[in-house]
């Protein structure tokens, strides 16, 4: 394996909208768009109940406001980070806005989030990559780092507002075959630092990275152009097959048993796909971190915000080994190993 460059990950700024949903909010809304008698009424809200149920969904932050902008939700977390650890904006050598959402096809949505945060010059640009994107971005980032010396410090950002792209126009059982995963969705928006030294206040030393696409499924999970966001989920999570395979291998490049793992810092599309794929690798259940019922599925925003619900949970020993890792449709896989700074 190529030697890692060493770069530090910072601990993440999170924003979430005000306006927190219940389960009971969601179903009201859909309730609100149902056509159908309430004979068949019932058959469909049972069936929301049973899927939120097996997916422990129970809250999600989410910004219907159409004046709310994608750009200033990652600026927001972005100046919380920078304010942390004391970055200026004259500091930043390079800004990669990692979100599905957007407001425009160009420019990157990097240069608006540069531009509210005072960052007069940089290299921003955007990386589209579903639910890994903030992974991607801080792989990308790394690569930066080890080719150019100039470039010492890195603000990755991404932020999810799904308003119009979630669907809750569900008229029968049939309908959640493609809909149900876009209930569980919650929306937030993190930004992490990657610099050349540690952070302060601790930092994640980050020491081995993998990939792995097969793009042969990417029809199973859209946010078309002009449309909804649609999830062939049952498909899907039969995917979860080829995650823990790929999980062991890239364990077993960097040296380390499942025993080893500290702490898992996954994508939580449910908490019970995440517990799978946990398990599955042979690792201890109580080293996952779990915000699915908390949150919701942040899509690319997930890992910022299950790192800093770990961060602010436990408490982080120097050499904790620390596994981020995420699946998306696509279907792409990123992983990170890591290991705490302090």
């Amino acid at each position: 394996m190529t030697d890692f460059p060493h770069v530090y990950l910072s601990r993440p700024g999170v924003k979430l909208p005000p306006q927190r949903y219940t389960n009971d909010d969601i179903i009201k809304k859909v309730h609100e768009n149902y056509r159908g008698t309430d004979e068949k009424w019932d058959s469909v809200e049972s069936a929301i109940k049973r899927v939120l149920e097996i997916c422990n969904t129970q809250v999600r932050y989410l910004d219907f406001d159409p004046k709310s902008r994608v750009a200033q939700y990652a600026a927001d977390a972005s100046q919380q980070c920078m304010e942390r650890y004391g970055v200026g904006a004259e500091e930043i050598d390079l800004v990669i806005f990692c979100g599905i959402a957007r407001e425009y096809f160009e420019p990157a949505t990097a240069m608006e989030v540069a531009q509210i945060l005072g960052i007069q010059k940089t290299h921003a640009f955007d990386v589209t990559t579903a639910c890994v994107g903030h992974l991607e971005a801080i792989q990308i980032a790394s690569a930066y780092m080890n080719m150019y010396d100039h470039c010492k410090t890195a603000l990755l950002c991404t932020a999810e507002l799904t308003r119009e792209f979630l669907s809750f126009d569900i008229q029968d059982t049939k309908d959640l075959y493609l809909k149900a995963a876009g209930l569980t969705i919650g929306n937030a928006a993190t930004a992490v630092l990657l610099g050349r030294k540690p952070w302060p206040d601790g930092s994640a030393e980050l020491i081995a990275a993998n990939t792995y696409s097969l793009p042969g499924h990417w029809e199973l999970c859209q946010v078309p152009i002009h449309g909804t966001f649609a999830s062939s989920s049952t498909e899907l999570m039969k995917l979860h097959t080829r995650i823990i395979p790929q999980l062991k291998v890239f364990l077993e490049s960097v040296g380390w048993e499942a025993d080893d793992v500290d702490h898992v810092v996954f994508h939580q599309p449910s908490e019970s796909a995440t517990k799978n794929v946990i398990g599955g690798t042979g690792i201890d259940l109580e080293r996952g971190v779990y915000t699915h019922h908390l949150y919701g599925n942040n899509a690319s925003a997930t890992i910022g915000v299950v790192f800093d619900h770990m961060l602010k949970e436990r408490q982080l020993e120097k050499g904790d080994k620390i596994l981020f890792g995420s699946a998306a449709g696509g279907f792409s896989m990123v992983t990170l190993a890591a290991q705490w700074m302090v």
